[in-house]
């Protein structure tokens, strides 16, 4: 499997807001207006493939409380192979060094965030009609 940040060719974001489309909007109802937030510009964007096939998106992007890490999907077939580890430890590597790493996960994906080192933290709140908290990355030490 490789990442790389979808960057290089518009077509390359074009396939990652393909596989959100999927995965948020249509597999989990998350509202277009919701997931199309205009803030795709100020965002790094990351695609994983296996082989030749685009099967997982990310982004993350800068905000005032540090490197928020947005919009992991991995299309349904791929689920559950290492993808969305192998996609976020990318992304990782990616923050700006010494920022805080967080993500508002979706409480059904809290055990997933929690393996990747991220600790939940805060009140439960809704985003998108789905339940999320707010989690940080703890690097191991």
């Amino acid at each position: 499997m490789s990442v790389l940040v979808a960057r290089a060719s518009a077509s390359e974001l074009d396939v990652a807001r393909a596989i959100r489309r999927t995965v948020l909007v249509e597999e989990q109802a998350v509202p277009l207006e919701v997931e199309v937030d205009g803030l795709d510009d100020e965002a790094e964007h990351f695609l994983a493939r296996l082989g030749a096939l685009p099967v997982a998106t990310a982004r993350a992007r800068r905000t005032p409380k540090g490197w928020k890490i947005e919009r992991v999907a991995v299309l349904g077939a791929q689920r559950r192979l290492g993808v969305g580890r192998v996609l976020v430890q990318h992304v990782l590597e990616h923050a700006p060094a010494g920022a805080s790493v967080y993500v508002h996960a979706q409480e059904s994906a809290m055990g997933f965030w929690e393996r990747a080192g991220f600790v939940a933290e805060g009140p439960r709140f809704e985003e998108g009609g789905i339940s999320h908290r707010r989690m940080r990355f703890e690097p191991p030490r």
